[in-house]
């Protein structure tokens, strides 16, 4: 999926979510991104400028990246809080604070399997067996 259809689903998801952010106008009140822009970002037709990506995220409360990230993913590890609390202690200024964070909750995504398979998984385990083939004698 490209980058720019993920930043569309996300932004429709987020403002059906966001009813105080549900129109673009709500949405260009708030962010300052144009009406115009917004439509376009929500229908997959343009590449969007960072600026866009952080007033966007800023109107919404969260970081750019978390705009491109893929729906579907499952809510931190238990080693990726604790990897979060590791970093808020650490690092030494914000600008490294987050770039460490968005490359550890990467990393992590990356070893997870998909939110999917899981789910997939314990159905075929639910599924009845058939009982093993008894041998003659």
């Amino acid at each position: 999926m490209r980058p720019r259809d993920i930043l569309a689903a996300n932004l429709r998801a987020l403002m059906a979510a966001h009813p105080e952010l549900g129109t673009l106008p709500k949405l260009t009140a708030r962010s300052g991104v144009t009406n115009g822009t917004l439509d376009r970002i929500r229908r997959a037709v343009v590449s969007t400028r960072v600026d866009e990506l952080e007033k966007l995220g800023r109107a919404f409360g969260l970081e750019p990246w978390e705009l491109l990230r893929p729906q579907g993913h499952r809510a931190p590890s238990p080693l990726g809080l604790m990897l979060g609390a590791h970093l808020d202690r650490a690092a030494p200024d914000e600008r490294l604070h987050t770039a460490a964070y968005a490359a550890a909750v990467a990393v992590i995504d990356a070893l997870r399997p998909p939110a999917g398979a899981a789910a997939a998984e314990a159905d075929a385990a639910a599924q009845p067996r058939p009982a093993p083939a008894r041998r003659a004698t």
